[in-house]
């Protein structure tokens, strides 16, 4: 056999859900019980680099900042063999990937789900199937993202992106996600993530392991449903400008995920006391002030801080001033919202 030898590296942003996916549906890999919505954080990325040989595959060699990292082979290889059900390209190559993230992997902050947006983008460049930057080229990106890790096929875009079906948004599908195309209101369309790093280190409970809780949960069923509901109300917001509503359900949809774990059987907590610490000069800082800003938690202890980059003068403060002290080391991200994968080489 020729083996013909592909080369190729992409940038993939983190993302942070407003909406929640919490929960899969049975019958697939990676369905979301309800649909979710995200903004992707264009300063929080991975990048991955993939030399594809063609000979019988999927074999493969992994690198993590260019050094062996046998604990996440399984799942790379895992993610391979699930995309080689639907590529033939994947079937029929070899793989060295390299990736590296610029921010600290298994905290809350969605380092999967760059790390197999870039991933993904890099298959779905070298298989050639659709155009690059085409609408086929993005969807195609995102299902396979999907296969790896579910927040992951939200990556792939710039805009506010849903994944998992929903009636209000045109062409949702949980295969993939799409993004979310009606115009944002001007009072919500430059904002900024700061996350606060309570703890940087590997979570006690994984996702996966979260997530499977979920089966025999007593309120799944009502959180599924109050969800939809959210995205409803969300998007609205989103296009209506209606601040104050958005705040109230972003926040209180990052307390739901967090009651979902310490409801579950077994309960666990990914809260520590630094991350309530935080909310509560959040709430009091945001009455004290009325200034736009919001938190939200994804699956770890850090607080992403959400706020109107007009106003960044007065978070910077606020954060170096109150919250500083609740994070580790003093560490903090701050992103911009936005930022689609980018080709590198």
């Amino acid at each position: 056999m020729n083996n013909k030898q592909m080369q190729v590296k992409y940038s993939c942003p983190s993302n942070i859900a407003l909406v929640k996916y919490w929960g899969k549906k049975e019958g697939g890999v990676q369905l979301p019980a309800n649909a979710s919505i995200s903004w992707s954080l264009s300063d929080l990325f991975a990048e991955t680099s993939m030399i594809a040989t063609q000979d019988e595959g999927p074999k493969l060699i992994f690198t993590f900042k260019g050094e062996p990292k046998p604990s996440f082979e399984p799942k790379i290889i895992a993610f391979l063999e699930r995309i080689s059900q639907y590529s033939d390209f994947v079937k029929s190559h070899n793989f060295i990937i390299d990736t590296v993230n610029n921010f600290p992997h298994g905290t809350g902050i969605a380092s999967s789900a760059a790390g197999f947006g870039a991933l993904a983008m890099c298959i779905a460049d070298l298989e050639g199937k659709y155009e690059n930057g085409s609408a086929e080229f993005f969807e195609r990106a995102s299902f396979f993202a999907r296969l790896g890790s579910g927040s992951a096929c939200r990556s792939v875009y710039g805009k506010p992106s849903v994944w998992g079906e929903h009636d209000d948004v045109e062409k949702s599908s949980d295969l993939f996600a799409v993004p979310f195309e009606k115009e944002i209101h001007a009072t919500l369309s430059n904002w900024k993530d700061c996350v606060l790093i309570v703890d940087d280190g590997e979570k006690k409970v994984s996702s996966t392991e979260g997530h499977a809780l979920l089966d025999n949960h007593p309120y799944a069923a009502a959180r599924f449903a109050n969800a939809q509901k959210n995205i409803s109300k969300i998007t609205s917001y989103l296009q209506s400008g209606d601040v104050t509503n958005f705040i109230a359900l972003v926040e209180s949809e990052a307390l739901q995920l967090h009651s979902m774990m310490m409801s579950s059987i077994p309960y666990f907590t990914l809260i520590r006391p630094n991350t309530l610490a935080i909310l509560e000069e959040i709430w009091a800082f945001r009455e004290e002030t009325n200034l736009p800003l919001a938190f939200t938690l994804d699956a770890g202890a850090n607080v992403h801080l959400l706020y109107d980059k007009q106003y960044e003068t007065e978070i910077s403060n606020f954060i170096d001033n109150k919250l500083l002290v609740y994070c580790k080391n003093g560490l903090y991200l701050c992103s911009n919202i936005g930022g689609t994968p980018q080709k590198l080489a």
